[in-house]
């Protein structure tokens, strides 16, 4: 066998080679392109802030409202709304129950007694006092949060207010139902029920607002009659417009 034909197949194998690498250059060269995504993948939507909510929290704050202190405004401020659409719904429900309840105990009035009657029960409507709750709670918690920030050591924003202040109103507002439902059966206690818990409602977002925005010692009673006188008239006349 001749040299010539001896050095073929290292020839070819060498030319194989070359080529080899060509190509791996050429393919490297080239950028990859992304995955492709069709239309018949499933895309991501945005989850509602009501799928997040869970009933134990909400449970929690049912039992004790003090417990709104420990929620996280960025992420848990739908318990506020919740608890401050449940205060509105439980005093609306209240009022509508009572004037019911005074309709159905007084409807053997007759003349005089019925021009009575309908002088006090037909000051606002079960619809206008909905709306007036919905100014008392904003009012107020607009009122703590801009007293808070003028006399408190510390500011807050108004989701923080919304969160802290909101979420406490979910027992407040099962109260008020049941003061509502209460009326058929009584309506002194009814009243006297719903007054309490006015009151209590208002004597805890006062002090917890005096913490949130901690409020000196000093500074405490000024923080106390700003921001209660200005919330009463603020809702007086509130109330005056709306009736």
């Amino acid at each position: 066998m001749s040299d010539s034909q001896s050095n073929q197949p290292d020839l070819h194998k060498h030319e194989n080679h070359e080529q080899a690498e060509i190509q791996a250059a050429a393919s490297s060269a080239v950028p990859a392109q992304p995955p492709q995504h069709t239309g018949s993948e499933p895309t991501r939507e945005a989850s509602s802030p009501l799928s997040e909510v869970k009933p134990q929290k909400l449970l929690e704050l049912l039992k004790n409202p003090s417990e709104a202190l420990k929620l996280q405004p960025q992420k848990d401020w739908i318990y506020g709304a919740i608890g401050a659409a449940a205060g509105v719904v439980g005093f609306f429900f209240w009022i509508w129950f009572f004037q019911e309840a005074i309709r159905g105990k007084y409807d053997f009035f007759a003349g005089f007694g019925n021009l009575f009657r309908y002088s006090v029960m037909v000051l606002a409507t079960p619809g206008k006092y909905l709306l007036l709750g919905v100014f008392s709670i904003a009012l107020l918690v607009g009122t703590l949060g801009a007293v808070g920030n003028w006399q408190g050591a510390r500011k807050r924003n108004w989701m923080e207010a919304v969160t802290f202040q909101g979420s406490t109103q979910l027992l407040f507002g099962a109260g008020w139902i049941l003061s509502g439902v209460i009326a058929f059966l009584s309506l002194q206690l009814s009243m006297l029920l719903g007054v309490i818990i006015l009151l209590i409602s208002l004597l805890l977002l006062v002090s917890q607002a005096t913490d949130l925005h901690e409020v000196s010692r000093e500074k405490r009673f000024l923080f106390f009659v700003y921001s209660i006188s200005i919330y009463l008239v603020l809702l007086f006349l509130a109330y005056v417009i709306i009736v």
